[in-house]
């Protein structure tokens, strides 16, 4: 797989990189439960914010800390 070649990057790259990758699939994961019915939107609910809110900002810092371990490469 072409997104997890982390061959030249250091160690702290790696962190972030897969960091970001982790939280990207967490975001999905509970997306794809509450399609499911497992879960229910309103349990992702914070601080009066939505649940769809919560899982987009997941999902958003697991792109953004991906970016930062891939940058540049």
């Amino acid at each position: 797989m072409i997104f997890l070649n982390t061959k030249g990057l250091s160690r702290t790259r790696k962190v972030f990189a897969f960091t970001g990758i982790g939280l990207l699939v967490l975001a999905l994961l509970l997306f794809a439960s509450t399609l499911l019915g497992i879960s229910s939107l309103d349990s992702f609910a914070v601080l009066g914010n939505s649940g769809v809110r919560t899982l987009a900002g997941i999902a958003v810092a697991g792109c953004i800390l991906a970016a930062i371990g891939f940058f540049d490469e």
